[in-house]
């Protein structure tokens, strides 16, 4: 009980800093970056519930990323569908893309799952660069809405980021509760051994079509507010480097948490700022970065400072 506590302290104490961000940042450059790193927390935590938890590697999740700003934008500027019912039809056509993906992937492990999410990505990006009368091709869209929330316009870097702040809170609070739940539970007694789930009349293969729903969903979300945050975008920003990037923010922050998809995404989105003058050699980086984190600390960092914490409580308990 002290430490459950303990854990709501830190919680209610990381919200309250993080809502005052805006108060403390001044520089809005730096606040942009904070929130392009909020937009892909939601992502990596949606990630994190199909490759952590179930065991389903993709590197195709710029793919899904993409379905939700494309649809959300496109549904704004082509047929004046206000901001939050155009995030619920990114939701829910990411989430359909998802299922569509997951069919094939029940027949196929390893590295052929991965292969086959990398094919799903580039299909998605090949369509948005040619299907020209739609999506206006290579050339994206410009002039995205702005959202429009219950009346509220939201304009300024601020705004957004307590938009995207609430989208987070939001997402990262359904991840944990699906986390501790039932559902939780079999992704990962799936990812523990498949075959002996199977056994027990697991019904496996919907379980993992409900994952990549779920984590296309969130990607799908995420999509939808990069859109409108952004005012334009193209099939230049869905690229199978994204895709590698969000895998790296799961396995350096702890593919087995949902605190994790956080830890990740700040740390790999800060470094990216710091070694912006080397940017063509982001994808070693990241690569070297993977290699370390495996070998040293296989739950990533998450799971270093858990590791930390528990044994500063039980020394401190003795």
């Amino acid at each position: 009980m002290k430490s459950e506590k303990k854990h709501l302290i830190y919680l209610a104490a990381g919200l309250l800093a993080a809502a005052s961000l805006p108060f403390v940042i001044t520089n809005v450059y730096y606040l942009h970056v904070i929130n392009l790193a909020g937009i892909y927390c939601l992502v990596t935590v949606g990630l994190n519930l199909l490759s952590g938890y179930t065991g389903q590697v993709s590197m195709g999740h710029a793919g899904f990323f993409a379905i939700g700003t494309y649809v959300s934008a496109l549904s704004a500027l082509d047929l004046g569908v206000p901001w939050l019912p155009g995030t619920i039809l990114a939701v829910l056509s990411a989430s359909l893309c998802g299922f569509v993906i997951a069919v094939p992937a029940m027949k196929l492990a390893g590295s052929y799952l991965v292969l086959a999410t990398v094919g799903f990505g580039e299909i998605v990006r090949l369509v948005l660069v040619n299907w020209t009368p739609v999506t206006k091709g290579a050339a994206g869209l410009v002039g995205i809405p702005l959202p429009n929330i219950f009346g509220i316009r939201i304009t300024s870097e601020g705004e957004f980021f307590y938009l995207i702040l609430v989208m987070l809170i939001l997402g990262a609070g359904i991840a944990r509760r699906l986390a501790d739940s039932k559902i939780g539970r079999t992704f990962i007694a799936i990812r523990e051994d498949e075959l002996a789930s199977r056994a027990m009349g697991v019904p496996v293969d919907r379980y993992k079509t409900a994952a990549f729903m779920i984590s296309a969903a969130f990607a799908g979300a995420a999509g939808s507010i990069y859109g409108a945050f952004s005012g334009v975008t193209s099939p230049d920003n869905f690229t199978f480097d994204d895709s590698v990037a969000f895998l790296c923010m799961s396995v350096v922050g702890g593919s087995r948490t949902v605190g994790g998809a956080v830890v990740g995404t700040v740390a790999l989105v800060s470094l990216t700022e710091l070694l912006r003058a080397f940017q063509a050699y982001r994808l070693i980086v990241y690569g070297l970065i993977l290699i370390i984190t495996v070998i040293y600390m296989p739950q990533g960092l998450a799971g270093l400072m858990f590791k930390k914490h528990t044994r500063e409580e039980s020394e401190a308990d003795s």
